[in-house]
């Protein structure tokens, strides 16, 4: 069922100021992030390439001090299950070390990068990837996603669409990143952009050509609604079925936003054989969008915002932020590019782009607020509470009915929301018996749903 190839560690470059509280430790204040990317690539009739990578953040990382500098350690754990029985077939504990001289040589900036290669036979899996900053176990992140590893096809078909931040031809077989006589360098947080990754190299490999066949081969990056922003077409014809191709996309003269990058192979006249693509950010803090001079004045409203202020903010938002955006504001290292992206992302908000309708900066700061009066409990503050993600997505309910504890029920609460969906509920039981409330079940379409909610009073 499964066959380990290879595990690989490598620490690409340092970045980022870290921030010294005494010369024993180096201390971060920006939150533990890992990114986390899957790719497919058929192996024989029966199985495929796994591929994950996994990119974490040497600025996120408690150091301390040693006689040979700053050290710290990432733990990582990955998990993944079979679901057709769901046993778990692949268990992976490892360790990224971080090591600097001193606290000045992190002065510059990249991801610690890491990747496992598993072989799988064809079926479902659940991929779960845990990581954990040593120095301070509270630090932590995980990614969980599903995986189909397909057959290998008879016609022609493609591999996942890897991207990457650099790809180079190579002989070095046993560099830990070579492919196919290319070194790959693969980006897991999907982030390019003018400060970091101007350049958007793609990998994918083509399977079952004919031979001395014309193809057109497209790589181009639209937005989500199919508008095209960058394209490069190229003719191909092989003496070989199976093939690897590499292009580049700059990127650097596109606003920042979401865009998709597509692979899309035709016949020379135009017709689509196959096609792979992903979800990918772009920030260009530099490039004006139609809309700068709106999103230049609310630049405005934080002008006045500390380092801290800014952070917690955008952490205090992130129930209305995509993972993209969470991932890029977490390698943003300096005041004014946090400025830019939160005007940005408020702008975003305001204008709907986020699903949310009748929501600005001022009314959710105002939530947040309340929330931290109504709802704290356990040392958090209310925003972080499962009641105070509701009350900040949703506002006031219509109508709550509460239930005190009993002797055959813990303390429950009911929301009421009769505007939402034709009217939704949301349960909350203190679990616990510290007043601290769990969502255990909600109609509304997206949350959690456990029409059993009950046996959790017992």
């Amino acid at each position: 069922m499964k066959n380990r190839i290879i595990m690989t560690l490598c620490v690409i470059q340092l970045l980022f100021v870290y921030h010294t509280t005494s010369s024993q430790n180096i201390r971060v204040k920006d939150k533990f992030t890992i990114n986390v990317a899957g790719n497919r690539f058929w192996q024989s009739d029966s199985s495929s390439f796994l591929e994950i990578a996994i990119a974490c953040y040497p600025r996120q990382i408690t150091l301390k001090r040693d006689s040979l500098g700053y050290q710290g350690k990432v733990e990582f754990k990955i998990t993944i299950h079979n679901n057709a029985d769901e046993k778990v077939v692949q268990t992976d504990r490892f360790y990224v070390p971080v090591h600097l001289q001193d606290s000045s040589s992190v002065d510059l900036s990249n991801a610690l990068l890491s990747k496992v290669t598993y072989i799988f036979k064809h079926g479902f899996y659940s991929i779960a990837v845990y990581g954990f900053d040593t120095g301070d176990i509270t630090r932590c992140d995980s990614a969980r996603f599903v995986l189909e590893v397909l057959p290998r096809p008879s016609t022609v078909a493609l591999s996942d669409l890897e991207l990457c931040t650099n790809i180079a031809e190579s002989t070095d077989k046993k560099d830990v990143f070579y492919k196919n006589s290319y070194r790959v360098i693969p980006n897991p947080g999907l982030v390019f952009g003018s400060k970091g990754s101007p350049v958007v190299f793609t990998y994918i490999e083509l399977y079952n050509l004919q031979k001395d066949f014309s193809y057109l081969m497209n790589v181009r990056i639209t937005d989500p609604k199919g508008k095209i922003f960058k394209e490069r077409t190229r003719r191909g014809q092989y003496t070989q079925n199976n093939i690897v191709d590499v292009a580049t996309l700059n990127i650097t003269s596109l606003v920042s936003g979401k865009y998709i990058c597509q692979y899309i192979l035709s016949d020379t006249i135009g017709h689509e054989i196959a096609r792979s693509e992903k979800k990918i950010f772009i920030y260009n803090p530099s490039v004006q969008s139609p809309v700068a001079t709106t999103i230049s004045a609310k630049g405005a409203e934080f002008s006045g915002l500390s380092d801290d202020e800014l952070i917690h903010e955008f952490h205090a938002a992130k129930y209305l932020a995509t993972d993209p955006e969470i991932k890029t504001f977490s390698n943003i290292t300096n005041d004014d590019g946090r400025r830019e992206f939160l005007a940005k992302f408020w702008s975003d908000v305001e204008s709907g782009q986020h699903g949310q309708t009748n929501i600005t900066r001022t009314i959710y700061l105002d939530r947040i607020g309340t929330a931290n009066q109504r709802f704290h409990a356990m040392g958090r503050e209310g925003w972080q509470t499962d009641r105070g993600r509701v009350y900040l997505l949703y506002a006031e309910p219509d109508d709550v009915e509460r239930y005190p504890s009993s002797e055959n029920s813990k303390p429950y609460e009911i929301w009421n929301y009769n505007q939402i969906e034709s009217g939704v509920i949301f349960v909350f039981i203190d679990r616990n018996g510290f007043g601290d409330y769990q969502l255990v079940h909600s109609t509304k379409r997206g949350e959690l749903q456990d029409e059993s909610w009950q046996k959790y009073l017992q």
